[in-house]
């Protein structure tokens, strides 16, 4: 009995003395170093602590891993180091940051096909947007993002594009402008055997003006919920009414309609261009059109979901996979606004030069990754403006893949076979992955049917 409250009297000893050693600390001072554009007040919306907060000693790692992930998913510096200095029953914390360049006028040259893999595939010039563009990623030292674009080519296109993410004082209420007029002598009207078909002629086939505004609502660090209400319209040539009838509602030569959505992010990933850990959370309930313009219009009701996690295994080992899906709650969509897997990054790997168009879709993809060059750094410049592209960084990853997709189409699956039927696709790639977000993807690949590619991209696949 006694060695047994003995064992009782020392367990509990051994507690308390851990609880109090876990030692409160006062945060006694935040300095920024290195923000010679950006406000202080942007910066410290990112940052978990304020001062006079009290925290404990085994809190100092977690803190730090949080404000270097916040700072970096900013988009708004290269390199980003926090110190901190302990004394007194006091911790400062000293975040030091190197400012990326944010104005970048620049020559608009992009491939009017749904990635480089197809436009290759035909090497067709006529497919080229081309023009001049002009974008401020900090405007103002207040993480406003102004882009203004004037494009020529397969798509004239002029428009302005401004973003605010914080409006009140806490910077909790952000918002947003999109307006642009586009107007096409060809246009994709349809796609047959999942390969899209092109119509053209020497005058303007189809016109479009589109005007949507934004507010976000951010509270904390990791949810955004946004609300984006605008108008949409789109005007056609007789001639492609009277040869493809299901390309606008009801063999209509025009499209007017308002639109609304909501939607939802969290966002605890630890590096948005390409991550390594973490998860996305990403939905939007949107409504196209209501009767109030044209009552004889668009009625269509969707949702899109996309929900991404990210494993590191090991030292080197990293895990990562997803999931998309499309829905169409309510409506029949014609042509012009029915798009599946194949556009942008919805695609399944080895299905590069293909497009499967449906009503309601969903795709799986993963990733397995070994990492054979370690993030380095080398210093190119020391001079004037060209500090901001000194340091240059790389790491370099093999990967192992395999996707797979579904996509019901219920209006030409006849003439599509890939929809309505499983599709999935493995294979081998290496993906560079540099400062400015910048992301080189080699990519080879065989898809169900057997058919091998290799395939180059530019943005993370999951």
């Amino acid at each position: 009995m006694r060695s047994l409250i003995l064992c009782l009297f020392l367990g509990l000893f051994g507690f308390t003395g851990f609880l109090f050693s876990q030692e409160k600390l006062v945060v006694g001072n935040i300095e920024l170093q290195g923000n010679e554009l950006t406000k202080p007040q942007v910066i410290y919306r990112e940052i978990p602590i304020q001062l006079g907060d009290s925290i404990d000693t085994s809190e100092i790692a977690e803190i730090k891993a949080l404000i270097i992930q916040n700072l970096t998913n900013t988009r708004l510096f290269n390199f980003i180091e926090v110190e901190t200095r302990e004394g007194s029953g006091e911790v400062s914390w000293v975040v030091k940051m190197e400012e990326r360049w944010y104005i970048w006028p620049s020559i608009l040259f992009q491939l009017a096909e749904t990635n480089f893999n197809s436009w290759w595939e035909n090497k067709d010039f006529e497919r080229i947007n081309y023009g001049f563009s002009v974008a401020h990623y900090n405007f103002r030292g207040r993480r406003e993002k102004l882009t203004l674009n004037f494009q020529y080519g397969w798509k004239r296109k002029i428009g302005l594009n401004y973003s605010i993410p914080g409006i009140n004082k806490k910077r909790t209420i952000g918002g947003g402008l999109e307006v642009y007029y586009a107007n096409n002598r060809e246009i994709n009207f349809a796609s047959l055997d999942n390969q899209r078909e092109f119509f053209k002629r020497d005058r303007f086939l189809q016109e479009e003006l589109s005007g949507v505004a934004r507010v976000e609502i951010r509270p904390r660090f990791f949810n955004t919920q946004t609300v984006r209400f605008g108008y949409r319209a789109v005007w056609i040539d007789d001639t492609v009414t009277n040869l493809f009838g299901e390309y606008l509602e009801q063999d209509a030569t025009q499209s007017q309609y308002l639109l609304l959505s909501y939607g939802f992010r969290r966002e605890k990933r630890d590096n948005n261009a390409y991550p390594l850990s973490g998860y996305i959370l990403d939905g939007v309930v949107e409504q196209e059109g209501f009767g109030l313009l044209r009552k004889d219009d668009i009625m269509l009701t969707s949702t899109k979901w996309t929900f991404n996690m990210h494993h590191p295994l090991s030292n080197r080992w990293f895990f990562g996979h997803g999931l998309k899906t499309k829905y169409t709650i309510f409506g029949d969509p014609p042509y012009y606004n029915q798009r599946a897997l194949g556009y942008s990054n919805n695609f399944i790997r080895g299905y590069e030069l293909k497009v499967i168009d449906g009503q309601h879709y969903l795709l799986y993809k993963s990733n397995i990754k070994y990492q054979l060059i370690k993030k380095r750094t080398m210093d190119l410049f020391n001079y004037g403006f060209l500090r901001k592209f000194d340091k240059f960084h790389y790491s370099l990853f093999l990967n192992l893949f395999g996707d797979a997709g579904y996509v019901t189409d219920n209006i030409n699956a006849a003439v599509n076979p890939l929809a309505n039927t499983l599709q999935y696709g493995y294979g081998i790639g290496l993906d560079l992955v540099t400062y400015y977000d910048m992301v080189i993807r080699f990519e080879g690949s065989i898809n169900r049917q057997g058919i091998p590619g290799f395939y180059i991209h530019f943005k993370n696949p999951i």
